[in-house]
């Protein structure tokens, strides 16, 4: 993973080489090397860049990609007024939680859209209009391999 200060307060990163097998990327962020890191972003495999907006000045900032992948399940979905409700079984014995996806209407690909803790089988989507056409599915997230970490500090 690479980044670089393009304002005074943004940062852009970028990586390239996704391995077989890996379904996605945890984005994290920490103000210390050792952490405790925040996730930024949960990031399908097909994107590669990000942009960390409206920093705050002279800071320094840690970053690191953590792969995921999990196997996918077709949720149970029941529409409600303003949303849809999902549910799935629990197959999994080793998942760090869920990754709800969603794939547009015209989209070539699942985005996530919402995480859930481990041992949950059920959560509600606030959709948009349009979005109770889309494509969803869940996937037993289970967090990988670590990239190394970025550091950058902030201008201002």
């Amino acid at each position: 993973m690479r980044g670089v200060l393009t304002t005074p307060t943004d940062i852009d990163l970028d990586w390239t080489g996704t391995r077989p097998g890996v379904a996605g990327h945890v984005l994290e962020f920490a103000t210390e090397e050792a952490g405790p890191y925040t996730v930024l972003d949960h990031l399908p495999r097909q994107v590669s860049t990000y942009r960390h907006p409206d920093l705050m000045p002279h800071t320094t900032f840690f970053y690191r990609l953590r792969a995921y992948r999990g196997p996918v399940t077709r949720p149970v979905r029941a529409d409600l007024p303003d949303g849809i409700r999902f549910t799935w079984t629990d197959d999994s014995a080793d998942e760090d939680g869920f990754l709800l996806e969603m794939r547009r209407k015209d989209s070539g690909w699942y985005e996530p859209v919402a995480v859930v803790d481990p041992e949950v089988t059920g959560t509600t989507l606030r959709t948009l209009p349009g979005e109770k056409q889309a494509t969803f599915r869940i996937r037993a997230l289970v967090l990988g391999e670590q990239s190394n970490v970025v550091r950058l500090t902030s201008g201002g």
